[in-house]
């Protein structure tokens, strides 16, 4: 019995991140980028901001425009953008019940002159050639690209995202064993690549006006419009430092919206990723010296595959790997915890504004 668990443990990690793609040694198409608006949602960004209008300043004459959008900002984020010389729409008001990201990229949308669309968060930077590999992912009328920038990691605690961003994965079910054959029913929510036309059939992010979770929303609305959404790793093109503020803010943040994120997938897609996760749990709390052999065998097979997965995710070291027990453990707590925020509270506190969900 232990031997046939901890078979199907692997090979049901497996088959969940069959394959992720990335802009890694990915072809370029540099005329596709006069056509594209760059729209940036922000709320007192201005920490973030000099990072990502630094990565789009080679971009600046390449590209249609780039428009920052602030929601009310209470810190210097009108200024930043001032001071880049950068497009800048200023929310007066957020619409009662209005999720603010979703109004700021409509807004954002409704200002655009250009045929393309690039949805970025304020918290991202475009690496080197990162735009032209990008828009060469984009396959026209009726797709959109979703990315899920690489984590870029600088302390140690940023590496207990892990888990987070393989449940992400698994549960919209994007990167399996079948996706050539099953469209993706969902999107990440940083980086979205969509054409002007499109986006407005599809009713944009007013369609999901309320949604705390906006792109995963709109993704599964487009599927249910027929659309087609391609997702990749941002690996070789788009970056993000997640909750660079510390700990607290690391677990603020994931809390914030993830139960109630995972209320929204696909039952199949979460089923398969909370057996895997079950597995792992069953499999780590279950050692018995009479079978210590193939114990420790397995447990390397499943360091093995975390390793090679997490490397296309971010910037996760070897020991984030070996030690994953101990991020398992903490994924468990945060998600009870952001269960309680969410169906309990019903309430979070973000960027200075309190958000009922």
């Amino acid at each position: 019995m232990f031997l046939f668990l901890a078979l199907f443990t692997i090979l049901l990690g497996r088959a969940l991140f069959f394959y992720i793609p990335s802009f890694s040694n990915h072809q370029t198409n540099v005329a596709l980028l006069k056509k594209v608006s760059i729209i940036i949602p922000a709320r007192n960004e201005e920490r973030n901001l000099p990072k990502l209008l630094s990565s789009l300043l080679p971009y600046k004459k390449l590209v249609k425009e780039i428009i920052v959008v602030d929601d009310q900002s209470t810190d210097n984020t009108q200024e930043v953008v001032r001071a880049f010389d950068m497009n800048l729409v200023i929310l007066d008001d957020l619409p009662k019940k209005w999720a603010g990201k979703s109004y700021g990229c409509w807004s954002g949308a409704n200002t655009a002159k250009g045929d393309i669309f690039l949805f970025i968060d304020a918290d991202t930077v475009v690496e080197e050639e990162g735009l032209e590999r990008l828009v060469a992912a984009y396959q026209g009328s009726g797709t959109v690209v979703s990315v899920h920038p690489y984590h870029s990691i600088k302390k140690w605690y940023e590496s207990f995202s892990a888990f987070f961003h393989l449940v992400v994965m698994g549960s919209l079910g994007v990167f399996h064993l079948f996706q050539g054959w099953k469209k993706v029913n969902g999107a990440f929510g940083p980086c979205l690549l969509i054409g002007k036309n499109d986006y407005f059939t599809y009713g944009g992010h007013k369609a999901v006006w309320n949604e705390l979770m906006d792109n995963m929303a709109f993704g599964m609305h487009i599927h249910q419009k027929k659309g087609k959404v391609i997702c990749f790793s941002g690996k070789g093109a788009i970056s993000m430092r997640m909750y660079p503020d510390g700990f607290v803010s690391l677990c603020k943040g994931w809390s914030k919206s993830f139960a109630s994120g995972a209320a929204k997938v696909s039952i199949t897609n979460l089923i398969a990723t909370i057996l895997w996760l079950s597995l792992l749990v069953t499999f780590v709390t279950n050692f018995h010296l009479e079978y210590a052999f193939e114990w420790v065998a397995v447990y390397l097979l499943i360091v093995l595959h975390l390793r090679r997965t997490l490397a296309v995710i971010g910037g996760f070291g070897i020991f984030t790997s070996l030690l994953f027990p101990v991020h398992l453990l903490f994924f468990i707590v945060l998600f009870i915890y952001s269960f309680f925020q969410t169906f309990m509270k019903k309430n979070v506190t973000w960027k200075g504004r309190k958000i009922d969900i």
